[in-house]
């Protein structure tokens, strides 16, 4: 007798499980933006960190206006990606405790999330470099000196960063 459980069906029911379980594991709100999570103290020491940047540059007003302006959009969009994400695991949890839930639907609905997600991201990265273009060369040498010692520690290279996700591109 055959097992209906062919290493196909089951290599396919793994993967479908894995994908739905990352999915979850990274939509979990103390990892992605619940009130006080994680995702919202990361924002608050990067904002200390370019507070530093912003005493160093002893910007004038209009480049004070611009900088106000970055940093009240990085806020502004931090906290609304938080809300959809918290929004959208509600939403997601839901969808798949129905039996016979559409998978499918489930993780284009998390594509469209992440496509938001770095849309928001690349928007606030463009205010930060209208920031950048308005400095004058001494202080943009403070930012790229700021931005070395980032990357020397490992951490994000801070508003200028690329949006672009890292590793091989997806089709």
């Amino acid at each position: 007798m055959k097992s209906k459980f062919t290493p196909r069906v089951l290599v396919s029911a793994l993967i479908l499980a894995l994908g739905v379980g990352g999915a979850a594991y990274a939509m979990n709100p103390e990892r992605c933006g619940a009130p006080g999570g994680r995702m919202e103290q990361r924002m608050e020491y990067h904002m200390k960190e370019m507070s530093r940047l912003h005493d160093e540059l002893k910007l004038n007003a209009r480049q004070q206006a611009l900088w106000q302006d970055a940093e009240q959009f990085s806020r502004s969009s931090m906290r609304e990606m938080g809300e959809r994400m918290r929004k959208q695991r509600e939403e997601t949890l839901a969808m798949v405790s129905k039996p016979g839930a559409d998978l499918r639907a489930v993780l284009t609905q998390m594509d469209e999330l992440r496509d938001a997600g770095r849309k928001q991201r690349e928007a606030a990265r463009d205010r930060w470099l209208t920031v950048y273009d308005a400095l004058d060369a001494a202080q943009k040498e403070k930012a790229r000196l700021f931005l070395k010692s980032k990357l020397e520690r490992g951490g994000p290279g801070g508003p200028w960063h690329s949006a672009a996700p890292a590793g091989p591109a997806r089709d």
